[in-house]
């Protein structure tokens, strides 16, 4: 994937890159298999395909897995294609981390990750979002800094996985599969259209379903209501243009769907714990640690 690829960093245990590919490119559907074992926390949305499992959208509220050599399918969203951060690890590190949640995974030493996906809550997601910043801004980053705040987010995207699992005895019937590609078609509606004001009935219509119907069923399917999701992902994007200096923070949040530049601060600091503009100074080391206690704590 070398080509799609802008390598930010480079270890003797850890990698860490960013990747994009438009849809336009011939191939788009098709960039693996994965080299490594790898995390992956998007920032636009598309369609996933793991070889053998069902497609997931794979949108800035997710994180997604992959064993090295994973086969996949990626399908068109929006014209914004492909765009991720990714973490990449060597095996002990990835299966001394899920050990503590699932002792068996030294019985599939080769293929730890037995999920291809996972939440990317909003303290994980900022604390990326500040490492790939940091190693963009700094010319010689502190390996120690950058090796244990990537482990950090191993463990923390691994843990989130693993909360969500359904137990073993839950039995995936044709009502689960028909709510579930529900809720994929409202990710997919609400990744087009995240910085639109949409209401329950206009989602609703869109889907073929009742308001009732998908309020109770997106719910019940992601933990979220569909305005929390949207919000999430109006904030996610909002984090990388946040960063650049030139970008005036209340045409921003208009461009976003929020009402005024307060009530984006307010949601961006309920998010992250920090506002839009504290956000900007978070690219020294010194910043990233301190913005570490607060995520995490």
């Amino acid at each position: 994937m070398g080509e799609f690829e802008i390598m930010c960093y480079e270890g003797q245990m850890m990698v860490v890159g960013t990747f994009f590919c438009p849809p336009s490119h011939p191939r788009f559907q098709d960039t693996g298999p994965i080299d490594g074992y790898t995390i992956v926390f998007p920032r636009t949305s598309v369609t996933i395909t793991h070889d053998g499992r069902a497609p997931v959208v794979a949108d800035p509220n997710v994180v997604m897995f992959y064993n090295q050599g994973q086969l996949y399918r990626r399908g068109k969203i929006s014209e914004q294609g492909d765009l991720c951060d990714w973490l990449g690890f060597g095996r002990t590190a990835v299966i001394e981390a899920i050990r503590t949640h699932d002792p068996t995974v030294d019985e599939r030493w080769l293929t730890p990750f037995n999920f291809i996906h996972g939440p990317a809550a909003s303290a994980i997601y900022m604390q990326q979002r500040l490492l790939i910043h940091y190693l963009n801004r700094t010319p010689t980053p502190d390996p120690l800094l950058v090796e244990e705040e990537a482990l950090a987010i191993l463990q923390q995207a691994i843990a989130q996985a693993y909360a969500i699992r359904p137990s073993r005895s839950t039995k995936d019937n044709h009502t689960t599969h028909q709510h579930r590609e529900l809720v994929q078609a409202v990710k997919e509606l609400l990744a087009q259209h995240f910085d639109q004001s949409l209401s329950l009935a206009q989602i609703a219509t869109a889907v073929y379903t009742s308001p009732y119907h998908l309020s109770r069923v997106f719910r019940q399917q992601t933990g979220l209501t569909i305005h929390h999701y949207l919000n999430q992902l109006r904030l996610r994007a909002a984090l990388t243009q946040v960063a650049e200096a030139d970008t005036n923070l209340t045409n921003l949040g208009l461009r976003l769907g929020y009402a005024s530049h307060s009530h984006f601060t307010l949601a961006f600091r309920r998010a992250f714990g920090a506002t839009p503009s504290r956000f900007r100074q978070t690219t020294t080391s010194t910043h990233i640690r301190e913005m570490s206690k607060i995520l995490i704590a």
